[in-house]
């Protein structure tokens, strides 16, 4: 962990949360993940070992606990001084939203993208029958298929087309479901314009629609 030696509370802070993804893993634990595995999937580019080290790190500072499971497993949680950062994560991400320029293509991965818009479904809006999504990303590397399944018992993402017939075909690029759902454009905007191609009875599309919805940080505003 870097040292500024300085006495300011900032600089003290810093130490513990700047270093290279300790804010993203804050994120995760303030988003529900408990397990690393958890962690991890809203983490594909960390490796195992940098994880460990991190919350080794967070757990000395007295920012995270943990606890063995059921089958012995690790299951982390956020102390109080862990959780009051969650208006400093947040603020963070509004601030990027207004002021950073748009994610460019190399930014965005697929099983991301659909991971952080199932995760933020309110389940109160969705069908007690399963509503099935093939998302094809035409402009994504294999895999670039990805099934939803999303109903009031189970929001679930997995890689490849679903295994019975899907309620809801979604055919579009990375960018054009990122810019949907950081709220460069509406749903409707995008199907409008071809940018999103949704096929299914129109009920399913409908719900599908009103279900996903778009990311915390949309409303954060213009420049």
């Amino acid at each position: 962990m870097y040292r500024y030696e300085q006495h300011c509370p900032v600089a003290r802070a810093a130490e513990v949360v700047t270093e290279p993804w300790t804010l993203l893993i804050l994120r995760e634990l303030l988003y529900g993940g408990e397990r690393r595995a958890d962690i991890a999937r809203g983490l594909p580019k960390i490796s195992n070992s940098l994880l460990g080290a991190r919350l080794r790190t967070l757990e000395a500072n007295g920012l995270v606990t943990h606890e063995a499971g059921a089958k012995g497993e690790k299951r982390y949680r956020l102390t109080q001084a862990g959780e009051e950062l969650r208006p400093v994560v947040e603020e963070l991400g509004r601030w990027g939203q207004r002021w950073l320029n748009r994610p460019r293509l190399a930014d965005l991965d697929p099983e991301l993208l659909v991971f952080d818009i199932c995760r933020e479904i309110d389940r109160a809006r969705l069908p007690e029958d399963p509503l099935t999504v093939d998302v094809d990303f035409a402009d994504a590397p294999p895999p670039r298929r990805w099934s939803l399944i999303l109903s009031t018992d189970e929001v679930a993402v997995r890689e490849g087309a679903p295994k019975s017939p899907a309620s809801v075909q979604l055919n579009c690029t990375l960018g054009a479901l990122a810019n949907v759902w950081l709220g460069n454009q509406s749903w409707l905007e995008a199907v409008r314009d071809h940018a999103i191609v949704l096929s299914g009875e129109s009920a399913a599309v409908r719900s599908l629609i009103d279900c996903l919805g778009a990311s915390r940080y949309a409303g954060a505003g213009e420049r």
